[in-house]
């Protein structure tokens, strides 16, 4: 435990002098290991990730440097009780496609089910990570489209506290936010919308810190006697002010939404869409 603490102080914080970092990994506890103080692999195994939360929490906390309380490492392993030891979490390891089984909407359906479990602060890698490509295999095959890599960038924007691109595991079957100026442009102006939303997310994250509510939410979490809004898992809200409809389906550029009761003004048209009768 010390040991780890002291890579994590000397390597990270000073020597590289890192303001945050992926702290990934910490699910792979092996079910046959010999613990030192003889405990069972099998009762350790949940314990585990909570353990690697904590030990980065207590090194950050005892480096001594005068930003410690601004280093933001974030992790895919938990348990439980991982959020009081954890700063970010992320949806792990995406395949790049739309689907919600392992894709993009399934990134969304992570954060939208975390923020019911204590996990309030959440992202995912932009474009989703892992690439497999086998020879003459259309089905297992997976590689990252423009198209896919634009969605992810737009939901991201709205979604996320940050936003975090992602290379892939083969880089050169991954579509890259650098690959074409049509692209990078693209990335830019979400990035603008991200940024301009600055002082908008840091209320909610003020909020998630005093009373435990995510930012992203659930429609259900602000429209609780709304019937139709507790089986939508398509959407999410930001906070109580904005209602996102990302587009998860491929070769989609329109796409159905349900509003709530209320007053809506559409983000970019400025529209105004009136069901508060």
């Amino acid at each position: 435990w010390d040991w780890v603490k002291k890579m994590i102080q000397n390597n990270l914080i000073k020597e590289a002098g890192a303001w945050g970092w992926m702290h990934d990994f910490g699910e792979y506890n092996p079910l046959d290991a010999k613990y030192f103080d003889g405990v069972d692999p099998f009762i350790n195994h949940n314990d585990y990730p909570a353990q690697w939360a904590k030990v980065v929490k207590e090194a950050i906390e005892e480096s001594g440097v005068d930003h410690a309380d601004q280093i933001i490492p974030f992790m895919r392993s938990a348990s439980s009780v991982s959020p009081k030891d954890t700063r970010l979490f992320w949806m792990g390891d995406q395949l790049p496609t739309f689907d919600e089984y392992d894709g993009l909407w399934s990134a969304l359906i992570g954060q939208l089910n975390g923020g019911l479990s204590g996990f309030t602060l959440g992202h995912s890698d932009i474009g989703g990570y892992t690439t497999v490509i086998v020879p003459q295999s259309d089905f297992f095959s997976y590689t990252r489209t423009k198209e896919l890599l634009l969605r992810w960038i737009e939901m991201s924007a709205f979604s996320d506290m940050i936003m975090r691109t992602h290379i892939g595991v083969i880089q050169e079957d991954m579509y890259q936010i650098w690959q074409d100026p049509n692209t990078t442009e693209f990335f830019s102006t979400f990035v603008k919308i991200h940024m301009a939303l600055k002082d908008y997310k840091m209320e909610l994250m003020k909020e998630a810190s005093k009373d435990g509510v995510p930012p992203l939410r659930s429609l259900f979490l602000e429209y609780p006697e709304d019937t139709e809004a507790r089986k939508i898992k398509d959407q999410f809200m930001l906070g109580t002010d904005l209602l996102m409809a990302p587009i998860l389906k491929a070769g989609s550029n329109s796409r159905k939404v349900y509003l709530p009761q209320g007053k809506w003004t559409h983000f970019f048209t400025k529209e105004l869409y009136d069901f508060s009768k």
